[in-house]
């Protein structure tokens, strides 16, 4: 059922939807969408001493959209973060940063950070697309925002499903810095 969820995910990422990164809207600092995101769940959080890197999925409109928040200084995807393992010479210490174990290892080994991930979860004969943000020293999820996959009358699509979930992710970190430009 996983496989199928991951699935359901690519083809939200890329098949129903314009994919188009937008720049947060300087009145409003968020994305142009007048739709909310639900927040399943949100833990008060320092996010001023975890915005040094941000762990994401390998998706350009993912790290576009990331980018253009600008609230991290920096981020990467696993393969950078592998990457980063090997020239560190950190392997015996970090075998793999596929699995929660890894990621686990890799903050306590490499550096602190945050993960973002991507899931789905379904209820009854619905599809919801999950954003999650992951600190990795204790997989403690401190945010789980999402939108229902509406693929018969609202549409999967930038302003209906993707702005909203990172609107969620920028209300998170304005309610959770004191670094951030607001």
């Amino acid at each position: 059922m996983k496989v199928i969820n991951i699935l359901l995910i690519i083809v939200a990422l890329s098949g129903c939807t314009s994919m188009q990164v937008a720049e947060l809207d300087p009145a409003t600092k968020r994305f142009p969408t007048k739709i909310q995101a639900t927040v399943v769940s949100s833990v008060d959080t320092d996010l001023d001493k975890m915005k040094s890197l941000l762990l994401l999925p390998d998706n350009d409109f993912v790290k576009g959209q990331i980018g253009n928040i600008g609230y991290f200084d920096k981020t990467m995807t696993i393969d950078d973060l592998e990457t980063l393992i090997i020239k560190n010479n950190l392997q015996d210490k970090v075998s793999s940063v596929r699995d929660k174990i890894g990621i686990n290892k890799a903050y306590k080994e490499y550096k602190p950070f945050l993960w973002l991930r991507i899931d789905t979860r379904e209820e009854g004969n619905k599809t919801y697309g999950q954003f999650i943000l992951t600190k990795p020293d204790t997989l403690e999820d401190i945010l789980v925002v999402e939108k229902h996959f509406d693929y018969v009358w609202a549409g999967v699509n930038d302003s209906n499903t993707w702005y909203p979930m990172f609107n969620a992710i920028v209300d998170y970190i304005d309610n959770n810095s004191e670094t951030w430009n607001k």
